[in-house]
């Protein structure tokens, strides 16, 4: 609920979270040794939180998925992740709150992370980003006060209550904005710890997490290509199987030199961390008999690659998006550049997406 402009009515609280892509570290994030480089785009779940009218007795929760009657909250009984996130919230509210106010809440989900034409989705990462703006805008109606990291381990824990496994890399993304580079928590002592108590699980230190954020890519520009081919994520991962020490090791190293890379404005470095991660995904493709770089994004990175700058598949691969990062190479101007590829990419089949980083958040 918001006024004509966009801006919130009086008494109503607001939270995003951003949509994702990798830069490096795909596969290898699911591994406790894994680390990833995601950046964070500005195409956002947003969340509105507002007191319902008095003659309203029960809390609703609004979005396309639910439908136009929206849904009752039953805080005792969530099903799948915005109902357990907003569940977490209240009870962690509860704890640390006195008196916490008895009204009727209405929540209301909406998103541009997909196709506003087909309703396709580019791969932004969805669900992470739902979780993230439930507890950000929940959060605030309720008095909470929580940074980055609080909101990534809320949205994380109810994450895991609905049952969904995933490394956690577009959760981290999803409510740093910016830029991260991304180690996921231990999952076997996260388990423990939502298992014993999930509210005092938010709380505890998380063994093996690491989660760094910067603002900007060192003045490379972030180009994303969409090849019109959604896939889903769960179903490449089960293809590929776990990934072995070195592809492990090798990665994560790539994706070390790349932030450093982007601290000091090295685009030369950051080109390679790119190709070298592309190659070693292209091995472990043929290794496991998955397709990740299809022919559309193989076309869009070599597309990149030509024209000095560097391109790659972004996330799971085998369709949805993937990127080039630009700047400066061989005298030659970031923004003809940038076009050149982006006309090369239309040439090709590949949609150019107008997106840009997202702000720290």
């Amino acid at each position: 609920m918001s006024n004509a402009k966009g801006e919130p009515i009086e008494g109503e609280s607001i939270g995003r979270g951003c949509g994702k892509l990798y830069l490096t570290g795909e596969y290898a994030v699911m591994d406790v040794e894994g680390l990833a480089v995601i950046a964070g785009v500005d195409r956002y779940v947003t969340v509105r939180c507002h007191d319902a009218g008095p003659t309203q007795p029960v809390s609703r929760v609004y979005s396309s998925y639910y439908g136009p009657q929206g849904r009752i909250i039953d805080i005792d009984a969530p099903d799948d992740i915005a109902t357990h996130t907003i569940s977490l919230v209240y009870r962690i509210a509860a704890g640390e709150l006195e008196n916490t106010p008895e009204r009727s809440i209405d929540i209301v989900i909406e998103s541009d992370l997909d196709d506003a034409d087909s309703g396709a989705k580019y791969g932004l990462g969805s669900s992470g980003a739902v979780a993230v703006a439930v507890t950000r805008a929940l959060g605030a109606h309720l008095g909470l006060e929580l940074n980055s990291l609080d909101v990534y381990k809320i949205a994380m824990v109810a994450t895991l209550l609905a049952g969904a496994a995933g490394s956690g890399g577009d959760i981290a993304c999803s409510a740093h904005g910016g830029v991260v580079l991304y180690r996921r928590p231990n999952p076997t002592a996260l388990a423990e710890l939502v298992a014993a108590d999930a509210v005092a699980a938010v709380a505890a230190p998380w063994p093996n997490l690491r989660i760094d954020a910067r603002a900007d890519l060192g003045g490379l520009q972030l180009l994303v290509g969409w090849t019109v081919s959604p896939v889903k994520t769960d179903s490449q991962l089960k293809k590929a199987g776990g990934a072995d020490r070195d592809f492990v090791r090798g990665v994560s190293t790539i994706s070390e030199r790349l932030w450093q890379a982007l601290a000091d404005g090295d685009h030369t470095a950051a080109f390679a961390c790119l190709r070298e991660n592309r190659t070693l995904l292209q091995d472990y493709e043929r290794e496991r008999a998955v397709c990740i770089e299809t022919e559309k994004l193989k076309a869009l990175a070599d597309i990149a690659d030509g024209a000095g700058a560097a391109g790659k598949s972004s996330g799971s691969g085998g369709g949805d998006c993937g990127i080039a990062l630009v700047g400066v190479s061989n005298g030659a101007d970031a923004e003809e550049t940038a076009a050149d590829i982006t006309a090369r990419w239309q040439a090709a089949g590949i949609l150019s997406l107008p997106l840009r980083l997202a702000a720290q958040l």
